[in-house]
């Protein structure tokens, strides 16, 4: 399939490239300069041209992700819809599918001049048969777009805005939509109407940028709160070409319904704590501290962070890269493991996976130079008393975990999971 992007160099534009190529498609970038991505052919393309482009005959599908502003970072509405009509009218002559990436701010009545220009092209669009995808507030991945802008606030302001009343905003990572765009690329079946993408349950603005401090930045960072519409006075004060004008959607942004989309693309979004470190997945964090707390329970101490990546690299090849949900009290005091290792009766996924780590944690431990001289006794005091001490400590202590495990064994149902990909 041969997919024609505009925008290629874009936020959005290069992760969509990245994706659709590793999946083996044939990407074109529209584009005012060369888009130094891999595995992408060019077409110089500039949304001031009052020239239609002329796209490749075996053309499949049309993404358009451009949007033209003007020096002073205003949308320059009449050059926007110009260019979507001739890119419209391009794309039908090719026999290619349209998707144009809209805004959740569109509207025939949106209080800013980007939410009245994406619905009249979202109009445009639909009445040619195309594909509108309505994305939430998109963030993640490399700095640019709204996503930076708003890091670079966070970054540099110790004391940020509380808007009251709570606007709310329905963030999807950047690599999430980059997924949904291309499922919708190769879908027949979604060729026409309204797309919306975001979570389902929006988060308060306040909290999405508390987490881009917290997860990003690792800062903590105060709020005040501030009517809305005290912000709303200073805005018509500043006139319509102050930048703060765009916070009028952000206070009237419409909620999207996005449930029904999401599962008919079978896409689901990432947690947005997840999604927000620079990775896009806290993935491996999560197997960090389960190989910290497993390696410190077989050896007694904190482990090297050379066993550690060895750790992280056997569950990434063997067990698909995915931590097991360890109970907070376990991460805290690794000893705890003890209550589980130590005979528990509980049979469940969980436990069958859990058993696994742990012996693999004891193999890898085993393999190391302080772990051997643990394991082997070398340098410990030897005799008759010493030995029949050591003996009896380790009976004691066996003995001890083991009713201890049966006693809390009804606890120990409720709280630990039943399945070892359920995190708590």
């Amino acid at each position: 399939m041969k997919i024609v992007v505009t925008g290629t160099t874009g936020y959005i534009g290069d992760r969509f490239v990245k994706q659709a190529h590793s999946s083996g498609y044939q990407i074109v970038g529209l584009c005012r300069r060369y888009p130094e991505l891999h595995g992408c052919d060019w077409i110089p393309y500039d949304l001031a041209s009052n020239q239609a482009p002329v796209l490749p005959m075996d053309t499949d599908v049309v993404l358009h992700l451009a949007t033209r502003k003007s020096p002073n970072g205003q949308q320059n509405s009449a050059q926007d819809i110009l260019a979507a009509e001739l890119l419209i009218t391009s794309t039908q002559n090719v026999g290619a599918k349209l998707v144009f990436v809209s805004s959740q701010t569109a509207r025939s009545d949106a209080p800013t001049a980007y939410g009245r220009t994406k619905w009249h092209i979202e109009q445009l669009v639909l009445a040619a048969g195309g594909c509108v995808v309505r994305p939430g507030q998109v963030y993640g991945g490399k700095l640019r777009g709204l996503f930076g802008e708003l890091f670079n606030t966070v970054r540099h302001l110790p004391i940020l805005p509380a808007f009251l009343p709570a606007p709310k905003v329905q963030p999807i990572h950047v690599d999430d939509l980059s997924l949904g765009l291309l499922r919708i690329a190769e879908r027949v079946d979604i060729c026409h109407g309204v797309v919306c993408l975001g979570s389902i349950e929006p988060v308060t603005f306040t909290e999405f940028l508390s987490t881009i401090a917290r997860v990003r930045l690792r800062l903590s960072r105060s709020f005040v709160p501030v009517p809305s519409f005290v912000v709303s006075v200073v805005i018509r004060l500043a006139g319509k070409q102050s930048r703060l004008e765009r916070l009028h959607s952000l206070f009237d942004l419409p909620r999207m319904a996005t449930e029904s989309d999401l599962r008919q693309l079978g896409l689901l979004l990432r947690p947005l704590d997840s999604g927000m470190h620079p990775a896009g997945d806290d993935e491996k964090r999560h197997l960090l501290i389960e190989g910290r707390v497993f390696l410190s329970y077989v050896m007694k101490r904190q482990p090297g962070s050379t066993a550690l990546r060895s750790y992280v690299r056997i569950i990434e090849s063997l067990r698909g890269g995915k931590a097991i949900a360890l109970p907070k009290p376990f991460i805290r005091w690794p000893v705890l493991l003890a209550i589980v290792d130590g005979g528990n009766p509980i049979a469940t996924s969980w436990k069958k996976e859990f058993v696994w780590r742990l012996d693999s944690a004891t193999v890898l431990a085993e393999a190391t130079t302080f772990g051997a001289q643990r394991f082997l006794g070398l340098g410990e005091p030897h005799g008759f008393v010493a030995s029949l001490f050591g003996i009896a400590h380790a009976v004691l202590s066996e003995a001890g975990w083991r009713i201890l495990s049966f006693v809390l064994a009804p606890v120990t149902r409720v709280v630990l999971p039943r399945t070892w990909d359920e995190r708590l």
